[in-house]
């Protein structure tokens, strides 16, 4: 099982299409974790919209970083891989669910990031696929501690991530799966301006934090590899 894990806040509609889509393209039977969030002028929305669509899988919480979130959601996810989604997100490939589950199981000890197309088809610097919507094992949360980096709070989740499967030669690569992302969309309302105000905060942990705790997150994962 694979579960997809969605804060949403603001975009009741768009929440409703990922689940749709999600629904509708999947193999097997996988599940999707939404977080609310108290203060959301929309919850009602959301709350209506799911009951009359028959979702049943989503918490509320108090309004919370969405690294938070993320790590609070594998926590309650029974699939051992989990696969990071925002609701600006249509699951447009077939199967997709049978070509990831394929593509990770070929690795056996479990550790590795996986990344679908997010429907940019460029790569940045011409070499690797982007990593919005990584996919880990349970293993990769259990030696960690963490399912994303909770130093950040929103931005820089990816790009740490795919730094240490990089590093370990771990990262794979899914173009054949794409999982469409709305951002440049959506990047004005409400949640979008949100995001982008912690943009500064992220890059500032990035650039003069982060690499304190990198060395340590590579050497815990090597030694998983190893056992």
């Amino acid at each position: 099982m694979i579960s997809l894990l969605c804060p949403t806040r603001f975009r009741p509609q768009l929440a409703l299409k990922l689940y749709q889509t999600f629904q509708d393209t999947q193999d097997g039977k996988n599940e999707l974790i939404f977080c609310l969030q108290k203060e959301d002028p929309k919850i009602k929305q959301y709350l209506e919209a799911f009951k009359a669509n028959n979702i049943t899988k989503f918490f509320i919480s108090e309004s919370m970083p969405t690294s938070y979130l993320w790590n609070q959601m594998a926590l309650q996810a029974k699939g051992d891989l989990m696969t990071l989604v925002g609701d600006d997100v249509e699951i447009l490939t077939q199967g997709w669910d049978t070509k990831i589950e394929e593509a990770a199981n070929k690795i056996k000890d479990n550790i590795f990031v996986l990344t679908v197309d997010d429907g940019r088809k460029d790569k940045p610097q011409g070499q690797y696929m982007r990593c919005p919507h990584p996919t880990m094992h349970r293993k990769w949360l259990e030696t960690l501690g963490y399912f994303v980096p909770p130093f950040f709070m929103h931005r820089y989740l990816d790009t740490y991530t795919q730094s240490l499967a990089l590093k370990l030669n771990r990262f794979i690569e899914l173009p054949e799966v794409v999982f469409n992302h709305l951002k440049f969309d959506h990047s004005n309302d409400d949640t979008g301006v949100r995001s982008r105000n912690w943009l500064n905060y992220d890059k500032y942990v990035y650039e003069k934090i982060s690499h304190r705790y990198f060395n340590q997150d590579l050497d815990a994962l090597k030694k998983s590899i190893l056992k």
